[in-house]
């Protein structure tokens, strides 16, 4: 008895033993970080900084890091000679590994020691911001303000359109933004797209990042900027309400409803579109819903077709159903299902039948009103500040 007693506490120790592991009889390797440093130099690199020493050889060494705000971690493993102090500097080329300006980024270094052993530095944080320019810092309400144009009527105006966008459409179709936007003006289209990833549209002057409830923006200052930064501001803002309102892990809206959203309800409007709109309908070159579901293309004709067209079936939709119906329809995305679907819960048709009956209110409208015959164009594309959506 006492004998089967003895291997009974034996096997319990030795099964404690065994759940604690190797660390029970291993201490944790002592290791020292001098240096976790970054620099950036936007829009071209990070340079990371590691000086580390181990009480054994240091094999080999991991850099992982993340936008704060979103969901993916990006690994590099930089070459290093193994041994008990390492030192390193490591250029992390942003333009191939692109992030927009203006979010925190976090960081650590992993390393792994010559007995298979991983420790992990404590995590540092970065501002990721654009070097190049001296910014203006504001606050109010939700948005905060960074421009590199110094004009204090110039940023009055960003300021204040950004927060009346954000509350008239919040409150029309009860919705409400979790946290702040942060809204970055340069000061020209061309110095936006500078910080932009490579080969981005010529005709971008806005950028809209959900995820980052961020908005990017180029404007010149002088005459005719505060109309600007109202058209490209309550644009991009919109945007951003609508990512948050439909958030869901499976897809996000159509673009016709979202550029259509934010185009119908921008400060200025856009009267060309009205021009683009009525000679695609002439011509029967209409694209349908369905091929304006994805992004607009690359062309800036094509371009100027869909936001025109997008913003129609919104027109149309308003009309049609309201600004309740708009509502329940946004409502419906957030259960991450088809366009088909989201249209049928909220407004009992499919994206066909929507399309259709787009087409025939557009050829009533025609019929009833007798407009002169629009102009051509403008080459630079006027709505091409309404930008793009980056998810």
């Amino acid at each position: 008895m006492r004998r089967r007693l003895r291997r009974a506490i034996a096997s319990l120790l030795l099964l404690a033993f065994l759940a604690l592991g190797p660390s029970a009889s291993l201490a944790a390797p002592r290791v020292q970080f001098q240096d976790l440093g970054a620099v950036v130099a936007f829009p071209e690199r990070i340079v990371f900084t590691l000086v580390a020493t181990a009480e054994q050889p240091i094999e080999r060494v991991e850099l992982r890091y993340r936008p704060v705000d979103g969901a993916v971690t990006f690994v590099a493993r930089p070459p290093v000679e193994p041994g008990t102090t390492i030192t390193l500097r490591y250029a992390r080329d942003m333009r191939v590994n692109y992030l927009p300006p203006f979010i925190d980024v976090a960081y650590r270094w992993r390393l792994v020691l010559a007995d298979g052993r991983v420790v992990e530095s404590p995590e540092q944080r970065l501002a990721y911001r654009d070097t190049r320019y001296r910014w203006v810092e504001r606050s109010r309400g939700p948005v905060q303000l960074f421009s590199a144009v110094a004009d204090p009527d110039y940023v009055e105006t960003a300021l204040t359109v950004s927060e009346r966008a954000i509350s008239l459409f919040s409150q029309r179709f009860g919705l409400a933004l979790s946290g702040p936007v942060r809204i970055v003006l340069y000061p020209s289209p061309e110095a936006l797209r500078t910080a932009l990833p490579l080969q981005s549209e010529e005709w971008i002057g806005g950028v809209a990042i959900p995820q980052y409830r961020l908005v990017l923006g180029g404007v010149v200052p002088g005459v005719g900027a505060a109309e600007e930064l109202a058209r490209l501001l309550s644009h991009e803002v919109v945007h951003l309400i609508v990512a948050q309102a439909t958030e869901n892990p499976f897809g996000t809206p159509p673009s016709w409803l979202d550029e259509g959203l934010a185009t119908r309800y921008q400060e200025v409007a856009e009267p060309w579109l009205d021009a683009a709109l009525e000679r695609a309908r002439r011509s029967g070159t209409l694209p349908s819903l369905r091929a304006l579901s994805a992004s607009f293309g690359t062309d800036p004709e094509a371009a100027l077709l869909g936001y025109a067209a997008s913003r129609s079936v919104v027109d149309y939709l308003l009309t049609t159903y309201g600004e309740e119906g708009i509502a329940r329809l946004l409502a419906a995305y957030r259960d991450g299902i088809s366009d088909d679907e989201a249209l049928t819960r909220s407004l009992g048709i499919d994206v066909d039948r929507l399309d259709r009956a787009w087409r025939a209110w557009l050829a009533q409208r025609a019929s009833r009103t007798r407009s002169a015959e629009p102009r051509a164009a403008s080459p630079l594309l006027p709505v091409s500040a309404a930008g793009i959506v980056l998810r």
